[in-house]
């Protein structure tokens, strides 16, 4: 349904656009003149089916108000659907200027909870649902020299939230959008909101918070109160979300993540290292982890800030080729799980160097082994632990370091980075099903567990991955009353100097006494050196008291994204 011609300001679809945010956008975008292409299969806030309602669709608002629109009852998770759609707009109207992805879906997962379907069906509308809107926009856009993409990621993505299936999706498509935003081409620019407001799925989630969380805020928002006297409605989203999807704000900015609660917009910025320390020629890689370990790493980890700048602070421990410190003299037993020979050689090598005792699942086999091949499912994983600790004793810890998808080699690095995502759900489903396995059988023996996954990011789909790992990892002890530690380690390099670093890195998070400082801790693995990344953070905020969002702002922002810089 329409009422005008789409050529006054262009074409924009809004995802998710029948109610909440996406309804507010695609209002607003009306109002300004835009022909809006609401897309919604109008399910239930889970995703499920639900009774037609009679009252006046979002398109049929912007009509009646004097705007153009009309609606699509398509769904995001259909690749096909939502590429016929973006073509068949360019074939009718010339070009497709700007998409806005705010579809989502919520069902309760954490760290601990939620069934496997739950997990797929959130991870598979948030993140493939993202994905299949990026591989058919950017084609069309990159053809046509200019559009804009807007996804919607949250902040349950970036903050310490207990949201399982949700925060690994939305950290995933925060990491997406921070690596292809800056590879497409001039004039074609990618970027994400991260909003909060009254909508179905915060109302759903102040219903679920544990009484422990206190009136409207609990562990799983990462902070963040959803008292409803807090929450602004998602009306006053939609200036923000227009203005982002804009060409004025997309002239200059590509690549970022704007947070917005309709009356301020604070600028998120990526992980950052914010510790590094050579691999490359060290006489014990044991004996420097030992040493950095809770001097360094720990305190950077729990201040997001760097303790150095000062006197050095590792000591002889690049040279030290002396005994294991006391912290990492500690026995146990640990599961290694791989689907990859090398990764499991190297992983025992390092723990057994530390006096734990190694026993495998896949492709690794120790003294006492389990399955040869690696389940992905929850019920599977939860049941090859259970046959490894009958068959072996206790298990201590579990090392997870499965691999990752090929590295494509297109010639186009945005092509690249789309094709190099290829699998990153099943992939990051299974991490969180060997996670939840843990957690699982912590809680049924009472017992304190650690649970390392180790991720091969050597590729854009790895990154993102092993941000969902870091992501997940950051409840576990909300989660599990401090039962279970988590880690991640991103190897961002293949050779076997980073494949060293990383199986050391895996030993200290398993053995090391202190270690349990770095649960949470973002942790990379390169080819000469190892690392400490700082969590994704507001870097700035601009405060305008909403909802309408005033001219000075681009500027204002602007300036506090480029450092002043207009180039």
């Amino acid at each position: 349904m329409s009422n005008a011609s789409a050529s006054r300001s262009g074409v924009t679809v809004v995802t998710g656009g029948a109610v909440g945010i996406g309804a507010a956008i695609a209002e607003e975008l009306g109002r300004r003149g835009v022909f809006v292409v609401t897309v919604d299969p109008g399910v239930a806030v889970d995703g499920t089916p639900q009774s037609t309602s009679e009252e006046l669709t979002t398109a049929q608002r912007i009509v009646e108000a004097g705007g153009s629109a009309r609606a699509s009852n398509i769904s995001v998770t259909d690749g096909d659907a939502v590429q016929s759609l973006f073509s068949d707009l360019v074939s009718e109207f010339g070009a497709l200027d700007a998409v806005v992805n705010v579809a989502g879906i919520s069902r309760p997962t954490t760290f601990a909870t939620g069934v496997e379907d739950d997990w797929q069906a959130v991870l598979s509308v948030h993140l493939d649902g993202y994905l299949n809107v990026l591989r058919a926009a950017l084609p069309l856009m990159v053809d046509a020299g200019r559009g804009r993409i807007i996804g919607v990621t949250s902040g349950s993505g970036w903050r310490p939230a207990d949201a399982g299936a949700y925060a690994c999706a939305k950290r995933a498509v925060a990491a997406l959008t921070w690596r292809i935003g800056q590879e497409t081409p001039d004039g074609v620019t990618v970027n994400a909101l991260s909003p909060i407001a009254a909508t179905r799925m915060v109302l759903g989630a102040l219903s679920r918070q544990a009484p422990s969380g206190g009136p409207g805020q609990s562990g799983s928002t990462g902070g963040v109160s959803l008292a409803l006297s807090a929450v602004p409605p998602p009306e006053h989203l939609g200036p923000v979300g227009a203005y982002l999807a804009s060409e004025e704000f997309a002239a200059w900015c590509r690549g970022q993540i704007m947070f917005s609660n309709g009356a301020e917009v604070a600028w998120v910025v990526p992980p950052r290292l914010l510790e590094v320390a050579r691999t490359a020629g060290v006489a014990s890689l044991q004996q420097l982890l030992d040493a950095l370990g809770p001097a360094v790493l720990a305190p950077a980890e729990a201040t997001q800030a760097t303790n150095g700048g000062g006197n050095p602070r590792a000591g002889g421990a690049f040279d030290d080729t002396g005994s294991a410190a006391s912290s990492s003299g500690s026995t146990g037993r640990c599961a290694i799980v791989t689907d990859v020979r090398e990764w499991g050689d190297a992983i025992a090598s390092a723990l057994t160097a530390r006096g734990v005792e190694c026993v495998g699942v896949g492709a690794w086999q120790g003294n006492a082994n389990g399955a040869d091949k690696v389940a992905r499912g929850f019920e599977g994983a939860a049941d090859q632990l259970g046959e490894v600790a009958r068959d072996a004793g206790r298990l201590d810890a579990i090392v997870v370091a499965l691999a990752g998808g090929e590295t494509a080699s297109t010639a186009t690095r945005w092509q690249r980075v789309l094709d190099e995502h290829a699998g990153v759900t099943e992939q990051i489903r299974t991490d969180a099903a060997w996670v939840r396995a843990v957690s699982d059988h912590a809680a049924a023996g009472d017992h304190p567990l650690r649970v390392v996954t180790v991720v091969d990011a050597t590729s854009a789909g790895g990154r993102s991955r092993a941000q969902a790992a870091a992501q997940l990892s950051r409840a576990a002890h909300q989660a599990t009353s401090d039962r279970v530690d988590a880690f991640a380690i991103s190897v961002e390099a293949t050779v076997p100097a980073a494949l060293a670093g990383a199986a050391e890195i895996a030993a200290y998070l398993v053995s090391g006494s202190d270690a349990g400082a770095l649960s949470g801790a973002e942790l990379v693995a390169d080819a000469e050196w190892f690392g400490l990344r700082s969590h994704p953070n507001p870097a700035g905020t601009i405060t305008f008291g909403g909802p309408d969002v005033p001219g000075w702002v681009d500027g204002a922002l602007r300036d506090m994204v480029t450092g002043g810089s207009r180039d």
